[in-house]
């Protein structure tokens, strides 16, 4: 590349400044508050003073209330407060109206859980529960249930960048769902993490992913993920903790969860990390009857339907989620321990690459002469010190003009994806969809190099990102269809594993008339050609929970890799003691000849 057209596109945003993101600032309590007649809210905290003989009567502790708040959909109304505990940090909360209706008490438990003081007593919570309910304000805030883009802002869950027109944006969720925090300066992240990334395709893949999530949601594209697969030595911690800086960190892991603690809070996690990055580790963790359906639920972008006390349906949640993921087997392999086989479907969304690099420094590509533990040691530690910042400061930047990112941005997707699949001609659709996903992943990348001044060369992010394509397509097995992939294996795997046990050979003896057990098929030879010719039971069996069988019979008859007959199905009859046999023969070159597969 001569020119650089992400640089010419992203030049009109303008550079960020290496500075700090700022805090945002502290909210006042809104305008236009009118508390219902005997009500009061002073310095000490809110208080019922009626007229009369009556004493007055602390209700609670001093909070602000910056309006009322409803969500997207103009439901669920509810009192949005802040307050600051005995250690002065701030918290936010949101009191439901359909909560202050009946005698519960629930509703308090997470404001009291974060260090609102509230005056224990049936008469002063029943007032508590009238201040709140008839309170007139205002001012309006608008609730959104996941992170991400809502109009032209981004909400975080504990801030939101962007002008919103004439309302507050705040995120209504679990805050502690996600890692979000701030440490150390723009600059020394850049420094310490995204430098060392340069000339390393591994490293950059993981950081570009992390940029990813905001170009993905602004696009409304769908969800998907990289699974980093490798061995436990080669590093891939590295690369989550890492990718994981451009958001957060502050745990001892820093951004990154992991598989087995997504369990019960699946959901929340999924509506907090959406339009950013969800980073988990240990894939090999996960429950392997719950992986599939795990993986499937966090990409695919929306919540399991539940249904009300009065047996009503609720609104399922929804998120849109950009997912990094290591581990020593693949979502194929961890689903294959139920005894099943992951469909084509279910790969696609997560894709493996391979972690190890090839060049037997695990997975960099060089180490600029240092040892690659130690090399690894030092992002890695670097990433634990500075983070947080370079995350929001891209969305800033592509915050000041959503449409027109968005615009450039579906361009320059369709273009990378052409070059990825520029020796692929006749691509499946999986294989289309895959690099697409790769080119935006490429895309954030480059944007981010432009808008972040990341020390990388022009193209190289592109370079980098096909590297990984190109080996996930080699990991794969083949660049045919996914069903035609797995297909293929699954037959190779049946003759390797029983051989002669399950296939009746009937070339140059004597067939034997003692009865085959659990007989798949027949060994025969055709013109010299070796051929596998499988019963029609055989064929259901062998490729049962991987494929349609009448869809792989197509699929390898129009790739001339079935040895056929007149039958418009497809068929081979082959005579087996007296009788014409209808068998799907399938060419041995087909499946142990790589030039053929």
């Amino acid at each position: 590349m001569t020119d650089d057209p992400f640089a010419a596109e992203m030049a009109r945003l303008g550079p960020v400044d290496l500075d700090p993101v700022p805090e945002a600032p502290q909210r006042q309590e809104a305008a236009g508050i009118r508390w219902p007649n005997g009500f009061r809210m002073r310095s000490s905290g809110l208080w019922f003073d009626p007229t009369g003989d009556e004493e007055p009567m602390r209700l609670s502790g001093p909070f602000r209330v910056p309006g009322l708040a409803r969500d997207p959909a103009g439901a669920g109304w509810a009192v949005t407060i802040e307050w600051q505990d005995r250690d002065e940090r701030r918290h936010r909360g949101f009191v439901s109206h359909a909560d202050l209706i009946g005698d519960g008490t629930e509703w308090l438990r997470p404001l009291v859980d974060a260090g609102l003081p509230i005056s224990i007593g049936r008469k002063p919570l029943g007032l508590l529960k009238r201040a709140l309910y008839e309170l007139d304000c205002q001012a309006r805030v608008r609730l959104v249930r996941r992170s991400g883009w809502f109009n032209s802002v981004f909400v975080l869950p504990a801030r939101t960048i962007g002008t919103a027109d004439g309302e507050e944006v705040i995120f209504e969720g679990r805050v502690d769902a996600a890692r979000y925090a701030e440490a150390g300066t723009l600059e020394e992240w850049v420094t310490a993490v995204a430098a060392p990334a340069a000339g390393n395709s591994r490293l950059i893949l993981a950081l570009s992913v992390a940029f990813a999530g905001p170009i993905a949601d602004l696009l409304q594209d769908e969800g998907g993920g990289v699974n980093l697969k490798g061995p436990s030595s080669v590093g891939k911690s590295t690369l989550l903790v890492a990718a994981g800086s451009v958001w957060g960190g502050g745990a001892r892991s820093g951004f990154v969860q992991t598989w087995r603690a997504t369990g019960n809070g699946l959901e929340s996690v999924a509506k907090a990390h959406s339009g950013t990055v969800l980073i988990l580790d240990e894939l090999g963790e996960l429950e392997a009857r719950e992986a599939g359906s795990t993986a499937y639920l966090l990409v695919n972008g929306q919540g399991k339907a539940r249904a009300t006390k009065e047996a009503e349906l609720r609104a399922r949640h929804e998120w849109r989620v950009m997912l990094l993921s290591a581990g020593e087997v693949g979502l194929a392999d961890k689903i294959s321990e139920t005894g099943k086989r992951a469909r084509a479907g279910q790969l696609v969304r997560l894709v493996d690459v391979p972690a190890d690099a090839g060049r037997g420094l695990g997975i960099f590509d060089h180490t600029s002469g240092g040892e690659p533990a130690t090399f690894a040691n030092g992002i890695k530690a670097a990433a634990l010190r500075a983070y947080g910042t370079a995350g929001p400061s891209f969305v800033e930047a592509l915050a000041r003009n959503p449409d027109g990112t968005a615009s450039a941005a579906r361009r320059m997707i369709a273009d990378v994806t052409k070059r990825l699949l520029a020796d692929l001609p006749e691509a499946d659709g999986q294989a289309s969809r895959s690099a697409h996903r790769f080119a935006l992943i490429a895309v954030a990348g480059e944007m981010a190099r432009v808008a972040l001044q990341l020390p990388w060369a022009e193209g190289e992010v592109e370079r980098a990102i096909r590297t990984c394509f190109d080996a996930w397509r080699s990991a794969r097995g083949g660049d045919g269809p996914g069903e035609l992939v797995a297909a293929l294996d699954a037959i190779r795997s049946a003759i390797e594993r029983h051989g002669e046990a399950r296939f009746r050979n009937l070339d140059g003896v004597e067939p034997s008339s003692a009865p085959i057990r659990d007989l798949l098929g027949y060994r025969l030879s055709r013109d010299g050609v070796l051929v596998y010719a499988f019963t029609a039971t055989g064929w259901s069996e062998t490729l049962a929970g991987v494929a349609d069988p009448k869809s792989v019979v197509g699929m390898l008859f129009e790739r001339g890799l079935l040895l056929t007959g007149k039958d418009r199905t497809h068929r081979h009859f082959v005579k087996v003691d007296g009788r014409s046999v209808p068998t799907y023969a399938v060419r041995a070159s087909a499946l142990f000849d790589a030039e053929a597969a």
